[in-house]
């Protein structure tokens, strides 16, 4: 009877754990509804929604609450939900976004075992950018953005050089070289580059030249140093040459429309300009070639990221969820039906059209140094880089030397950084 007795309470001991572990099973599978903010440049909540749709398959207990909003709109609706007590459970930032939310921000350190690990899977310029100030890396980098140079291949081609070759190696002193047989075999081309009227693209070649915003530390404004002062020089120098439009930089002209129009035979901007020029374009042959080298290659790196907030109601599956679309296979999908340059290091992508040229952009990104991050992410810089931007148009009008320029930035920005 006694070991009857024994048996049957194994039985029942059995039966009860199995029980608990089944009910601990379906409380973990409770149905959950993430909130999630968004904003649109095309099509992205669309693309957001298939590229996930294997997730939400595999996990039916999860429901998204995709709110879209306009991206004017944007900042202060996350901000009022924050300030309110009532964070989404995950939205999609940008780079200026994340410095105003950054101290709302939930760390992805406290959701994985291995935080070095996961930031090892992204280029070191998005890490930067989704760093805090105590290292804590606080958004998941979807997308990136670069700025690179777009060429009239034609143009080179009826000067009988390989842009594609040339390329490779060229620097900043022999692009003029080469530049100026292009334009003597082009009679109806005016320029050899244009360049976009913002600091953000100015500071592509400054940081190719060594040039920088800030101190090492970002602590303070040092605009007042050799690498800068150098490519205002060249700047000047190139603008008094003709090889760069004055119409630009000195006034009102568009420099992607004098790429179109054939007027120029290269553009520094952005990489989204690649879709703009593969639907405009139709007089002559374009493609992204390797930005000459200065001291370094360098680019400036900007992008979007996905990031949850702390006392958000679902952060448990917020983080899972952010990490399933933040990974390779994800990443790639998104990337390509979106059109936009893959955050990690690992993604290979085919875009259904150009997807060399965004081989280019992704090759500038990752040479670029994490420096250029931390400095475009800094709040204080935003507030001196319109003065920035006129100091430079002095010097091209010859007003100012460029060591006077460099002077009253460090001064006009001086008082932001106390």
């Amino acid at each position: 009877m006694k070991k009857l007795c024994v048996t049957l309470m194994l039985v029942m001991l059995a039966v009860t754990t199995l029980f608990a572990a089944g009910a601990k099973e379906d409380a973990s599978k409770k149905d959950v509804t993430l909130s999630v903010l968004w904003f649109n440049d095309g099509n992205e909540s669309e693309v957001f929604l298939k590229t996930m749709d294997d997730y939400l398959k595999a996990n039916p207990n999860i429901t998204l609450d995709l709110q879209i909003v306009a991206y004017n709109e944007y900042d202060q609706k996350l901000k009022l939900m924050i300030s309110g007590g009532n964070p989404p459970d995950l939205a999609r930032i940008t780079t200026n976004t994340l410095s105003v939310v950054v101290d709302s921000l939930e760390p992805i350190d406290n959701h994985v075992q291995d935080i070095e690990a996961v930031k090892k899977q992204y280029l070191p310029s998005m890490v930067a950018f989704a760093s805090n100030k105590d290292g804590k890396f606080v958004a998941y980098p979807t997308e990136a953005t670069a700025n690179g140079m777009l060429v009239n291949k034609t143009a080179f081609n009826n000067a009988g050089i390989d842009v594609d070759e040339v390329s490779k190696t060229w620097t900043w002193g022999e692009w003029e070289t080469i530049i100026k047989k292009v334009l003597a075999a082009n009679p109806k081309m005016k320029y050899g580059l244009a360049v976009d009227f913002t600091p953000h693209r100015f500071s592509t070649i400054m940081y190719q030249w060594g040039g920088h915003f800030l101190n090492a530390d970002q602590s303070s404004i040092n605009f007042n140093n050799p690498g800068t002062i150098e490519t205002l020089k060249w700047f000047k120098h190139v603008h008094d040459a003709a090889l760069l439009p004055k119409s630009v930089w000195l006034g009102s002209e568009n420099p992607a429309e004098l790429f179109q129009a054939g007027l120029v035979a290269g553009h520094i901007g952005g990489s989204w300009n690649i879709n703009t020029y593969n639907k405009n374009v139709k007089d002559f042959e374009w493609k992204a070639v390797r930005m000459p080298k200065g001291l370094i290659n360098s680019s400036v790196p900007g992008g979007k990221f996905v990031a949850s907030f702390k006392g958000s109601k679902n952060q448990a599956e917020a983080f899972k969820f952010m990490a399933a679309f933040a990974d390779k296979t994800h990443n790639e999908i998104y990337s390509r039906d979106t059109f936009n340059i893959p955050s990690r290091n690992d993604a290979v992508v085919t875009y259904p059209s150009n997807s060399e040229d965004f081989k280019v952009f992704l090759e500038e990104l990752k040479v670029t140094p994490a420096f250029t991050a931390d400095e475009w992410k800094n709040t204080n810089l935003s507030k001196v880089t319109t003065y920035i931007r006129e100091q430079i148009v002095e010097v091209l009008l010859g007003n100012i030397t460029a060591e006077q320029a460099a002077a009253n930035v460090d001064t006009k920005g001086a008082p932001y950084f106390k």
